[in-house]
Order: structure tokens, then sequence, then C-alpha cells
């Protein structure tokens, strides 16, 4: 039987193999691109199931997919979804696992269905011979908006991608990403050298208000945020720094309530355990790096604050998109005072990779070490005058993003509508939409204090006289 003939049951199959009724907007529409061969960019909204597209079309194709993930949350949870659903037939590798667990996934990878693996690894030559007699009928880029988001200066191997998708030239490629920023398609045709077919939905969540407030300084952020998080149910707090979030997350928990941190520097087993204790509701609030968020299965994330403003507006939707999956009223709050300028320019260009670095690394000449370790493996594949073209232009797309989100701050029109022009994208706007065009009021969904227990006169006295 033909692709497309097979592609007309699909709604049948959705129901045997996924029990449900309807496809999601756009779902139907990647699946039969893929399936008639089409290398295909995905865009839809945080929650619309863009794992689905690729798992049907895996068991249409009847070929193993390769799924080319960023983070190792994001492949813990799609693994874990797919064993729940009852497919087993799954591989995975990643640096989180001890030795034991690597060896069993790596004898697996041959007769897998699915197999999750990142760039890093795969671009390892002796990681790719495990994989190089596979026939993938599918390469999936998860998240592909990190493609342009990493793909240089913080994630090298990203920009290296075209080395396996041309080794695998029967395979169709499928991108997915809840959020593309203007030159994601274009980053990708140059990148892998193929023409994609793009099917897009839309990428506003109409569930989540817009919020934003300016201070005079951080004490003021923190005194207004001790204050509300009080009712702010399920929350997560981003900030800009490692040292930021530990310092935070001691001030709430001195304010009384129970929170965890994550950033990149913890070991896995810690994000693990901090990460199940949000998701079971065992705290309230989570205080995170941009480290947080893909891969975590939690759906009723009521509020996402921003203690310092997201660098782009595309960071920016990926993280509040955490709130609200279950569809129900949810809230996205920026701060902002006006130091903070100073520290997001800090973030996004202290460690800049310049003309002068790529120069000095072509002369020989001593440069820092992980610049000297990305132009290294950069400089495998691009020439040192495509280099200085790529990090000029990630220079200014940089600084039009940060713009974009300085401006944010100052705003005084619809900021869902502002947020989303970036894109090219007119939103409906809901009747509960931002503080510029709507009367926000805050939800009242109170976060248990922890338990304190007051000590009696007598255990008082017991204490001094045991000491």
């Amino acid at each position: 039987m033909e692709l497309k003939e097979v592609s007309l049951l699909l709604e049948d199959k959705l129901k045997s193999w996924f029990g449900f009724d309807n496809f999601k907007a756009g779902q139907k529409e990647i699946i039969k691109s893929v399936l008639d061969s089409n290398h295909t960019l995905g865009i839809l909204p945080t929650g619309s199931g863009k794992s689905l597209c690729y798992q049907m079309a895996t068991y249409e194709l009847q070929q193993s997919t390769l799924i080319i993930s960023p983070l190792i949350s994001l492949m813990d949870d799609q693994v874990a979804q797919l064993k729940m659903s009852g497919e087993q037939s799954v591989a995975y590798i990643h640096s989180g696992m001890d030795d034991n667990e690597k060896n069993w996934n790596m004898k697996r990878l041959a007769k897998s269905r699915f197999i999750f693996l990142s760039p890093e690894f795969i671009l390892q030559p002796q990681n790719f011979k495990l994989i190089s007699t596979i026939d993938f009928g599918l390469i999936v880029l998860d998240e592909a908006h990190c493609i342009s988001e990493w793909g240089y200066d913080f994630r090298p191997h990203y920009a290296l991608i075209s080395k396996i998708t041309n080794y695998y030239k029967n395979a169709t490629i499928l991108a997915l990403t809840a959020t593309a920023p203007p030159h994601l398609e274009q980053d990708l045709n140059q990148l892998l050298n193929v023409s994609f077919h793009v099917i897009k939905t839309h990428m506003n969540r109409p569930n989540i208000s817009f919020q934003h407030i300016n201070f005079r300084n951080d004490q003021e952020k923190m005194n207004w945020l001790m204050h509300y998080i009080e009712q702010s149910g399920p929350t997560i707090i981003y900030v800009s720094s490692k040292k930021m979030c530990v310092e935070l997350a001691k001030t709430i928990y001195k304010h009384g309530y129970l929170t965890g941190i994550y950033h990149g520097d913890l070991s896995y087993q810690e994000r693990q355990t901090v990460q199940q204790q949000f998701i079971n509701n065992d705290i309230p609030v989570i205080v995170a790096t941009s480290a947080f968020g893909m891969g975590v299965n939690k759906k009723d994330i009521r509020t996402v604050i921003h203690f310092h403003l997201s660098t782009s507006p595309s960071s920016y939707l990926q993280e509040i998109g955490r709130a609200g999956r279950d569809q129900k009223p949810s809230q996205a709050i920026s701060l902002f005072q006006p130091d903070d300028r100073y520290l997001l320019e800090t973030i996004l260009f202290a460690d800049m990779i310049l003309p002068y670095d790529i120069d000095c690394y072509e002369l020989g000449a001593n440069i820092e070490p992980l610049k000297q370790d990305i132009l290294e493996i950069l400089h495998s594949h691009f020439t040192y005058a495509q280099l200085k073209q790529i990090f000029q232009i990630a220079q200014k797309r940089k600084q039009l993003a940060l713009n974009r989100m300085l401006s944010y701050s100052q705003l005084d029109q619809c900021r869902r509508k502002y947020l989303l022009e970036f894109f090219g994208e007119v939103p409906d706007i809901p009747s509960i939409c931002c503080d510029h065009d709507t009367d926000i009021k805050p939800l009242k969904i109170y976060n248990r204090k922890k338990v304190k227990r007051q000590m009696s006169y007598e255990d008082k006295l017991k204490n001094l006289f045991l000491s």
C-alpha cells in the first residue's frame, strides 16, 4: 500500500495505537508530510503533542528512528513516557548514566525502534560506529530551536549535525520545536543543505497571562516576590546565574517555603531528585537557571516568574511555556530593575567569540581554553572566514533579541502581541491577556509553608542541659 493511502487511515490508528479520538492541530499534517518523505519543520505550541508526530511516523515507516535530543531530562522524560505506553524497543545514552546502564543501552542500539542520543555523543567516532549500520527511516531534531540558539558558541556540535544527516541520506528529517526564531528555517536549510516543508500552527498560549513589573533594585524585587509566592501555586522562578539561584532559594526557605534549586552544576542525581520533588508537589517553588524546563512533565505549573528577564523572546516563550500545560489559567510575570541590563549584556557577550579570537586561533596564539575548544570543533567543518561571518551574525542576532526584551520592560502595548510579532505571528487576544489590555487578577493558590515545630519551655531547658 502506498504511503499516501496509508496516511488516510491515520485517524483509525491514532485511536488504536494511542487512544486518542482526534489529532491536535498540526499533528496529522506533520505525520503525513514525513510519510511523504518530506524533510519537515514542525512548529507546535508547548504541550501540543510533538512527540506523537515522530512516534506515529516511526510505526508507519516500520524503521528505526534516531532522536537527537539536547537535554538529559528531555531524554529521560520521553523514554519514560514511551515505556509507560508499552513501547520497550527503546535505547538512550547520556552522561547521567552509570557504566552498567550505558553498556546495557549500547547493546540495545542496533535492535531498538527509538534511539535517543545527543549530538556530542553521536559525533564521537567510536560512538558513531555503534549506529552506523542502522537503517534509520527518520531522524528527529528535537527542540530544533537549539540549533539556532546553541549551535556555535554553546553547543558547537549542534552546528555539525549535517555530518549525521548526510550519512543517512535515505532518512527523512523531522525538526520539531515550540518556538521558532525568525531565522530557524534559514539556519536549518544552510546547516543541513536541505529544504524543509514548514508546518506551523501557532506559538500562542492563550491560557497564560502576561505581566511585567519594574523595580528600583533587587531588594524591592525580593520583597515583592516573598509576598507573591504565598499564593502563586506551583511556581518556577528563573534567574540569570547559579549564584543567584542559591541565594534566592535560601531567602525563600527562610521566608518559610520548601524550595529546590536547579542549575547545570548539580549532579544528575541531584537534578533528578529536585525535579521529582517539584513534580510530586513536595516543594511548591523551584528556583532555576535556564537549564531547567525541557522534559519536565508537570502539567499544573501555575506561575513562571522571571527574576531576571530572558535574553531573547524565544527563550522567554520557551520558559513561560512550562506553565499551564493542563490548559488551565496560568501566569507569566517578569521583573526588572535598571542594573539588570548590564547583567544580561554580560551574560550574552562577555564570552562571545570575536574576530580577534579567530585570528589568534589561526595564528596559534593563546586564547581562552573554552574558546579554543569551541573553535577546534567548528574548524573541522568551517573555514576561518566562515567562522568570522558566523559569529558576527550571531552577535547581531543576540543584540536584536536582547533589545526586544529590554523594550518589553518599558512596553505600553499588548505584551502577547509584542512578543509574538517577533516571530511573524499575529495572535488572537484572549479575554485575560496581559497587564496592558486586561484587568489581571493574580491567581490565588496558596502554597503550604514548611512545618516548624515550636519548642516548648521544657524542650529549651532540655537542650540547654544536653549541650
